[in-house]
């Protein structure tokens, strides 16, 4: 089966989501190569323990983990990644802390704060192709109903965008459509994909590598996920989503990709922990 063409003028849009107040961070760590396994392991419970965070005396965020395991060529060289999600920007802010300009010891997180004075020395900051951490943050368009119960399995498949200079926001725009639109895509005639997330970059951390925008999906089975990436990892007719393939093919064009693959576009993908 050979992939469809694409025109993003002919691919239905995503539906129009109601505003929400959820907000989006992912982070990403590569390790200097002499940090032991069981220093990286105490990086993962440390993030993981911020879930037992205050503010006003109350817990207010949520985070989740999982260590790469996409099959795509331009997956980065990343270590683990983690995803802390917030009910609104103010509470985003609180977490950043000291790095938004908030010296008062009652506006910032101290837990996160230690956390990243612990962490810092561990992480390949002179990294050319990672800068040793990635922070990338948006305002969310997921609806409640799209969401996957958290008692199930889920593999979480971010993409990053790094548009060249001279695409305009009306070619960004059409990026976007078409990648929602990929929601209407299918798998033995049924729809597959349960969500399609996405945002502007809104990260105050200086540390979003020139990503512009980002997306992630939520698969039910790695098999749906190995589907839609499919060419990288399997091209037999019939094993990979045409769709996809098509978009892919289209959206090359307006991103600032190099020969390697280091920059324009990075995929993370991880089996949820919690």
């Amino acid at each position: 089966m050979s992939a469809t063409p694409y025109n993003h003028d002919t691919i239905p849009s995503a539906p129009k989501t109601q505003e929400t107040e959820k907000i989006e961070h992912l982070v990403l760590f590569k390790f200097k190569p002499s940090v032991s396994t069981q220093q990286r392991q105490e990086v993962v419970n440390r993030f993981m323990a911020l879930s037992n965070s205050l503010k006003d005396g109350k817990p207010y965020l949520k985070v989740e983990y999982g260590i790469q395991n996409s099959k795509s060529p331009a997956k980065g060289n990343y270590d683990v990644g983690f995803r802390v999600t917030f009910n609104s920007i103010a509470d985003r802010d609180y977490y950043v802390g000291k790095i938004g300009g908030q010296p008062d010891p009652q506006t910032f997180d101290q837990m996160h704060d230690d956390f990243k004075s612990f962490v810092g020395p561990l992480l390949d900051l002179n990294d050319p192709t990672t800068g040793g951490v990635l922070v990338f943050d948006f305002k969310s368009n997921e609806k409640e109903n799209d969401s996957i119960p958290e008692t199930e399995y889920r593999l979480d498949h971010w993409t990053l965008f790094r548009f060249k200079p001279s695409v305009t926001q009306a070619q960004k725009q059409k990026v976007i459509d078409g990648f929602l639109a990929l929601k209407n895509s299918k798998k033995e005639g049924s729809p597959y994909i349960k969500l399609i997330d996405f945002g502007y970059q809104n990260s105050k951390e200086g540390a979003d590598r020139g990503y512009e925008v980002a997306f992630r999906i939520s698969f039910t089975s790695e098999a749906d996920r190995d589907y839609y990436e499919g060419k990288s990892s399997q091209n037999a007719p019939g094993t990979f989503d045409a769709m996809h393939d098509a978009y892919i093919n289209f959206v090359k064009e307006f991103l600032d990709i190099d020969p390697d693959l280091s920059r324009g576009i990075m995929i993370y993908d991880y089996e949820v922990k919690r």
